[in-house]
């Protein structure tokens, strides 16, 4: 049995490991950032698909590998968590990239028993299957398998596969606004040898450009439900992404469940544009061979 006091030591080690976690990720973040700033000089501008639940139909340029991370704190009933999320993403070709991502170093306290490790970890690729006429994306697909890399028995898995599929649309609204729209269908590892339940997400994100680096955004999702016997979830964020020039960004927001599980979120990460790492690709050789086949119709 845990004593009142063993609880609140406990509490308060969460407290600090979790205030050392944050400074050590963040050093880390900044790290990444001097380093590879200027690898990635020249290239498009980055569209990371963090902070918000909803992906855009956006597809990583050929060749280069974009790193998305961040850290998110959640107070649940009682209960306090900390997520540390990575997702690497490459373009392979003008309509497919490959990607995947980690939950990363995750903890839990629910008072009196703290939990730390490593998340689960998936992988997945961004498809194009149409894109109006300047070649940007209208409808993307974007199959996604999780696996249960998260101890089981800690509580950071199920210990159980995930498949989702999602269809990701957007438009542009006037000059200034854009909305995406994505649409999910899962089969969810219930753990136990229990069979996998079917999990739909609906997500609207909408942001608008207040600067040429400042995006502000809205977003509210609705998950079915998120394991077997629970019911629908739906939930609001808001939050900006501010882009230090073309090569990577910035981000934070809140998150707030609104269907009576009060739950509350705070989150911010970094976006960068690695560079080139499959070599002649990226939009200076794409213009090359523009030229190139310009040269040979003469």
């Amino acid at each position: 049995m845990i004593s009142l006091r063993d609880s609140e030591t406990q509490r308060k080690s969460f407290s600090l490991s979790l205030c050392a976690s944050e400074a050590a990720f963040l050093c880390v973040l900044a790290l990444l950032g001097v380093l590879f700033a200027e690898s990635a000089s020249g290239q498009d501008v980055i569209e990371p698909d963090r902070p918000d639940v909803t992906n855009g139909t956006h597809i990583v340029d050929i060749g280069l590998l974009q790193l998305e991370m961040g850290a998110q704190f959640t107070r649940s009933h009682g209960q306090h968590s900390f997520g540390s999320p990575l997702t690497a993403r490459v373009g392979l070709t003008d309509w497919i990239e490959a990607r995947i991502g980690t939950d990363g170093f995750v903890a839990q306290d629910d008072g009196e028993l703290q939990e730390t490790g490593l998340g689960n970890t998936s992988i997945g690729a961004k498809l194009r299957l149409w894109a109006d006429p300047g070649g940007v994306p209208v409808l993307s697909v974007l199959p996604t398998i999780t696996f249960p890399t998260g101890d089981a028995s800690r509580g950071f898995s199920s210990g159980d596969r995930d498949y989702l599929v999602s269809l990701l649309t957007g438009t542009d609204i006037g000059r200034h606004w854009h909305a995406d729209v994505n649409y999910g269908l899962g089969a969810i590892g219930a753990g136990n040898g229990q069979p996998h339940f079917v999990q739909q997400l609906v997500s609207l994100s909408v942001s608008v450009a207040a600067t040429d680096n400042l995006n502000p955004y809205g977003e509210v999702f609705w998950f079915s439900r998120q394991d077997p016997a629970g019911g629908a979830v739906t939930s609001f964020d808001a939050g900006a992404i501010y882009e230090l020039g073309a090569r990577y960004a910035v981000d934070g927001g809140v998150q707030y469940g609104l269907n009576g599980t009060h739950d509350v979120s705070a989150f911010g990460g970094l976006s960068l544009i690695v560079g080139d790492i499959l070599g002649n690709h990226g939009v200076h050789e794409r213009e090359r061979q523009r030229q190139r086949r310009r040269s040979n119709q003469k």
